[in-house]
């Protein structure tokens, strides 16, 4: 197991399940036994390790090569910043302070570790790699994005407005940044099948960052709210990770039967990240003037109540999303799923937990009222 630094509730209040009904068995299963599909992972109950876990999914799955992942993001992390200004791009606002950048570097590096090694966990070893290194590009371009720099073009911009040009279309894209050019061959050489769609899943979250800056924004429900946040959480790149990591591939065609697993999944995952997150984007609006687009935000207006009580709601939202879909899995268990499809169904769900376990311990989201394990 990765050590574990700091775990926290953001909300403090359980909740308990009214029926004795047992939910999400094959993870269950797994704390104990050998489960297909999680050969690389190690299952465990977090409340055996003293972390808040007010969910109905009884247990979590982290990637055993999270040491692998740990030095890849750390390579990666000195070639960015032993590179000419012009091809490391525009860095988070921190990394240019010497009393900051330390502490930028350790914060952005666990994340980009934990992250994935969670939510994603069962990757092969070059795959663990793979998904930290996207991980780390990803999580700089956003800190860039909410900061007062988000004019200023990222390794992954970079990289986008190569598609935009004559040579970017077709199989072989020229990429000019050399950092992303030897990621996306890294990555190719892995999977060609699912690296290239991994690799324009990383894009499309890129130019939707793009095309949809951060500002004030209301919502008349907290379905209108949904609707945007999913297309504003890297839908298609969440699928190619899970493609990825568990080493599958499916078509829209064959994404079809589980599309509504598919929405209940992509709201549980973007609004848990809301939940976990909220203090810290209060923090970066106080200190940069960062927009807070966020559901318990959109609660609290909704229905003009605290953010102590909107975050009470949006947990008992999540623990129904739970219960619906713990409900589809099981009508799906019988539904004759292919392989790949039934695998790609239970990695949701292992997405689910994993995005939990990552948020409650996760230090980029802890530090506001922070305590050790």
């Amino acid at each position: 197991m990765r050590p574990i630094t700091c775990s926290f509730d953001p909300v403090g209040i359980s909740f308990k399940a009214e029926s004795k009904q047992e939910s999400f068995e094959f993870l269950r299963e797994a704390v104990s036994h050998s489960v297909p599909g999680l050969e690389n992972c190690n299952v465990f109950d977090p409340n055996s390790l003293g972390v808040p876990w007010p969910t109905s999914l009884p247990a979590a799955a982290q990637c055993k090569y999270w040491k692998e992942a740990e030095e890849a993001a750390a390579e990666l992390m000195d070639q960015i910043v032993a590179a000419a200004p012009g091809e490391q791009g525009s860095l988070p606002s921190e990394m240019a302070v010497s009393s900051k950048k330390a502490a930028k570097r350790r914060e952005l590096l666990d994340t980009s570790v934990s992250a994935p090694m969670n939510m994603f966990p069962a990757a092969n070893a070059p795959r663990a790699r793979i998904m930290a290194k996207a991980n780390l590009l990803i999580f700089m371009h956003d800190d860039v994005i909410e900061s007062e720099s988000v004019e200023q073009p990222t390794i992954i911009d970079s990289a986008l407005a190569d598609t935009a040009t004559p040579n970017g279309k077709g199989v072989e894209i020229l990429w000019q940044n050399r950092i992303f050019k030897e990621f996306s061959e890294e990555t190719n050489r892995e999977d060609p099948v699912v690296g290239p769609v991994f690799l324009q899943g990383i894009l499309n979250w890129v130019q939707h960052t793009r095309e949809k800056l951060p500002g004030s924004m209301t919502f008349s429900s907290l379905n209108e709210y949904i609707d945007y946040r999913i297309g504003d959480f890297a839908v298609d790149f969440c699928d190619a990770a899970l493609m990825l990591t568990c080493e599958i591939f499916l078509t829209p065609a064959d994404m079809e039967p589980l599309a509504k697993l598919h929405r209940l999944y992509m709201t549980h995952f973007s609004l848990t990240n809301d939940l976990y997150s909220y203090n810290k984007e209060i923090v970066a609006q106080q200190e940069n003037g960062a927009a807070v687009i966020n559901a318990v935000k959109v609660l609290e207006q909704l229905l003009d109540t605290t953010p102590r009580a909107a975050k009470v709601v949006l947990r008992a939202f999540l623990w129904d999303l739970e219960l619906q879909i713990n409900e589809e899995l099981t009508r799906l268990s019988g539904a004759g799923l292919s392989p790949s499809q039934w695998r790609f169904a239970r990695g949701m769900v292992e997405v689910c937990a994993g995005n939990l376990f990552y948020s409650a311990t996760c230090l980029r989201y802890a530090k506001p009222g922070l305590r050790g394990v």
